[in-house]
């Protein structure tokens, strides 16, 4: 058994150094063939996967093509679930349908996340069950500290991967579906008249890239799995929580060209060597990065989509934005088992600035706050409509020359948060 002292020191002797600067959370290049461990940086270390999310929906729409319960020329249904979905999508419309094969390829290329949950609806009944089916593989593929929410990698706090999982990941996707392993290297598709380019900028700009997935989320930072085979050899590598699209691809082509010019590490150890459940390493629940790109995505006036969904106000109000979000972030960390995963900006509101957490549903922003209030910590619930009316005022004050000496007050009332009901004890 390799524990933790011991992995420290296999990781160390790894030939590849991680570079100037290295600011993403979790890193790992493998061989891709002998699953010899070439480099790693926190490869057990729970991250927030992004749209990296959808290498498993694929996975299980590839498994169900094998065992014939899916077929690629297949009509499958829009749900109104599935057409509402925000971030990258394929314009997908209610009531219309989409070929397995369109919705597979949406979900690769474009990172569509209606087509992520068409796939989920059909092979799971609902998104939720999917979810769940999807753990369960993991599981199966010995992902050990993985577990999924959702079909397309949108935020939810406890939807979490670590990198050597990803790799295992995609390692079972190359060796199990040779057949169509190649989907991932597919630069573009056509559906409905429209041609959608593939996301995935590393694909088309390094040498012998083959795949495999890209992912970004405020929360979740940019993060990237990749392979690429060069004189008949793959290398898989994978990093999660970078601060750009630039970086992620940067850091990965060092990494792999690193582990190609040195390619013995002084230790031979395998995947199998470095599962969290064989060394013990410690298991601190994932922390959001909030990417600088999301850094004034409130504080801009007008720069909110209205439409983003429940809010949550935290920490209080402060006189500057600096301060607002060091207490914003100063309280993501200490609860981070609640809001791990949050998306949080700031928002000047009545002459104060104030931490705020965006894009949330109903359940997840009342239950975030009763838990928050619960451990003494300030919390409001904002709904949609306030949000927008509060970001609406904002800008047309700024649009007119008002001075900050205005107030712009969340209309309404505050949300009130019901004591959760106690269920009856079941059997587990």
């Amino acid at each position: 058994m390799i524990r933790t002292g011991a992995l420290a020191a296999l990781l160390l002797s790894s030939p590849i150094a991680a570079g100037p600067a290295a600011a993403y959370r979790a890193s790992l290049v493998i061989d891709a063939d002998s699953g010899v461990v070439l480099h790693a940086e926190q490869p057990n270390l729970r991250s927030f996967p992004a749209s990296t999310t959808k290498m498993m929906t694929v996975y299980m729409a590839f498994d169900a093509l094998r065992t014939g319960k899916l077929r690629l020329d297949e009509d499958l249904p829009i749900s109104v679930r599935a057409a509402s979905q925000t971030g990258q999508s394929l314009r997908l419309r209610q009531g219309a349908t989409i070929k397995a094969r369109d919705a597979i390829l949406g979900s690769i290329i474009e990172s569509a996340n209606d087509a992520a949950v068409v796939l989920a609806e059909r092979l799971g009944g609902t998104e939720s069950d999917f979810a769940e089916a999807m753990t369960a593989k993991a599981r199966a593929l010995g992902m050990n500290r993985t577990e999924f929410r959702n079909a397309s990698g949108l935020n939810h706090p406890e939807q979490v991967v670590t990198a050597r999982d990803m790799a295992l990941l995609a390692l079972a996707l190359q060796r199990q579906f040779p057949d169509y392993y190649s989907y991932f290297s597919t630069r573009s598709f056509s559906h409905r008249g429209s041609t959608f380019n593939s996301v995935n900028g590393f694909l088309v700009n390094y040498k012998g890239a083959d795949g495999i997935k890209t992912g970004f989320t405020c929360a979740a930072g940019y993060n990237l799995v990749a392979s690429a085979v060069r004189d008949g050899r793959r290398l898989v590598a994978v990093v999660l929580g970078e601060q750009s699209r630039g970086d992620r691809a940067e850091s990965i082509a060092r990494l792999m060209d690193a582990a190609y010019d040195n390619p013995t590490p002084k230790i031979a150890a395998t995947l199998h060597d470095i599962d969290p459940v064989r060394t013990r390493e410690p298991d601190p629940p994932a922390v959001g990065v909030i990417s600088p790109a999301c850094a004034s995505i409130v504080s801009v006036p007008g720069a909110l989509r209205p439409d983003g969904g429940w809010s949550i106000e935290i920490a209080g109000a402060f006189p500057t934005k600096s301060k607002a979000a060091e207490a914003g972030r100063k309280l993501m960390r200490t609860h981070s088992a609640v809001m791990g995963g949050a998306m949080m900006t700031t928002i000047e509101r009545a002459r104060k600035h104030r931490p705020i957490v965006i894009g949330l549903a109903e359940e997840q922003a009342t239950a975030t706050c009763r838990k928050l209030r619960q451990a003494k910590a300030y919390c409001v619930v904002v709904t949609p409509r306030n949000l927008k009316a509060a970001v609406t005022l904002t800008a047309a004050q700024a649009g007119k020359g008002i001075s900050r000496k205005s107030t712009a007050k969340l209309p309404g009332k505050p949300v009130p948060i019901k004591p959760k009901a106690k269920s009856p004890a079941k059997s587990k």
